[in-house]
């Protein structure tokens, strides 16, 4: 038996804000992937093991992943009406979010808006299906999904993607034509998706339908588990809380054995819609991570459009380039303002002088300095900008000394991947293609939402027609 885990240590970096819950469960072995066992109790998450059939309709095959509110399942239809085996992912809401309100329903205001008939619609992962059920914590909605595979960004080696001398990845670029495509669909249909970032794009997959039990466990092989135990050691086993909790697919090692490239398509799908909204019904917050959010969010709490174009501008760079471009140590607003100056240049006003009142001491008292002009737009920095503050309160520009342009970082080379061993599938960009992808990133990175380019105009930039 392996070391015993404490609940505590089983947050995720995501998680370990959340207030801390002990239900004398524990777990045995690494908990790292995991949900938080916390959340096995009344309100929480359903118990589920494998093997079980949910709705008398979907037998339990493994674990697709986890969210804050949920676990979603893969699953095979075992009923009568199966000619074939089909599988489907089921996504259990913990029952303190399966209320009639619910954000995860939100999802069906795609189907009512038509986007199932649009031409967009294969970049959408809409509902199939939806049942209800009791079980020992409460009662949880169930939606049926179909099965999507890995992250955008990370779905698979790429040597093959390499491109040929004088030629952009054109894979890459492809996948940033379907991203910009979902969201154009979704905005002419009046609706923000609110979290648009690669967490919330998967990569469709094929192959699976057909295939027996025994032949899905060749392909994706054994479920990987982790044993709970109660920490007294005694007592009745608690209804609330399952035998052991499952690891996700691994789709990364589904790659090193092979399988993983016959059942991952080229094709991207957008999911979890639950901070979506109606651009006529705006909301006062977002769950999304800062380094997705636009400075009129962080400054004054404004969203619509402009704000899906900047998470948008965001998944684009991190498609293309491997790596996160607002990319801060700590979710912290000060944090994510001065990457942003670093890269974009100043603020304009009232937000650079009145409404970011931590400026001075992020980024000093002294004259700042915007540094050179790299084409029309925004101002770009080049260097440190003029900084002065007490020694006990160095501006966090100044510890970090990272200040650079886009044009910088692109320079610093593109990835459309990073490899299983750790390492980065550089592809240095040709200097055309550099050049009119930085074009397309000072458009969306407008600090004025109003001047910032739609999703409909970025599909006619000529950077995704090279």
């Amino acid at each position: 038996m392996g070391e015993l885990s404490p609940v505590l240590s089983l947050l995720s970096p995501q998680e370990s804000f959340r207030e801390f819950r002990d239900n004398g469960l524990m777990l045995v072995g690494m908990p790292f992937g995991l949900e938080n066992i916390c959340d096995y109790e009344p309100g929480g998450h359903h118990p589920v093991h494998l093997g079980d059939v949910l709705n008398g309709r979907y037998k339990v095959m493994d674990k697709l992943g986890h969210g804050g509110r949920a676990n979603i399942w893969l699953c095979s239809d075992v009923s009568q009406q199966a000619l074939t085996t089909q599988y489907f992912a089921v996504k259990i809401l913990m029952a303190s979010a399966s209320i009639d309100d619910s954000p995860e329903l939100r999802a069906y205001r795609l189907l009512r808006r038509g986007l199932a008939k649009s031409d967009a619609a294969e970049h959408f992962c809409l509902p199939l299906g939806r049942f209800d059920f009791q079980g020992p914590n409460g009662r949880h909605f169930a939606i049926v999904y179909p099965v999507l595979g890995p992250r955008v960004v990370v779905s698979r080696p790429v040597p093959h993607l390499v491109a040929e001398k004088g030629k952009p990845v054109r894979e890459a670029k492809e996948l940033c034509f379907q991203a910009v495509k979902a969201m154009a669909g979704l905005h002419s249909h009046g609706i923000c998706h609110g979290d648009f970032r690669p967490a919330n794009i998967l990569m469709r997959i094929q192959g699976l339908a057909g295939l027996s039990e025994d032949e899905l466990r060749l392909t994706l092989g054994p479920p990987r588990t982790v044993d709970v135990v109660q920490a007294s050691g005694e007592g009745p086993w608690p209804l609330t809380a399952p035998a052991y909790l499952v690891k996700p697919i691994e789709w990364g090692l589904l790659d090193l054995s092979g399988n993983g490239f016959d059942l991952v398509t080229d094709k991207l799908c957008v999911v979890d819609f639950a901070e979506s909204f109606d651009v006529r019904d705006l909301p006062e917050d977002l769950a999304t991570p800062l380094e997705y959010c636009p400075p009129e969010y962080v400054l004054d709490k404004r969203l619509g459009t402009a704000s899906d174009i900047w998470a948008l501008g965001c998944t684009l760079f991190e498609i293309r380039a491997g790596r996160r471009l607002f990319d801060i140590p700590v979710e912290d607003p000060d944090e994510h303002l001065v990457r942003m100056v670093e890269i974009l240049g100043k603020l304009p006003e009232p937000w650079w002088s009145t409404t970011w009142e931590a400026r001075r001491r992020c980024l000093g008292d002294g004259k700042y300095t915007a540094g050179r002009q790299r084409g029309a737009g925004n101002s770009w920095l080049s260097g440190e900008s003029e900084l002065h503050a007490p020694p006990s309160r160095v501006p966090l520009a100044k510890k970090r000394n990272s200040s650079s342009s886009i044009e910088d970082l692109l320079a610093g080379g593109l990835a459309h991947d990073f490899n299983h061993l750790g390492t980065s599938n550089h592809d240095r960009a040709q200097e055309e293609e550099m050049a009119l992808f930085a074009d397309l990133l000072r458009r969306i990175f407008k600090y004025v939402p109003e001047q910032r380019i739609s999703a409909e105009d970025i599909l006619e930039h000529p950077w995704l027609a090279l």
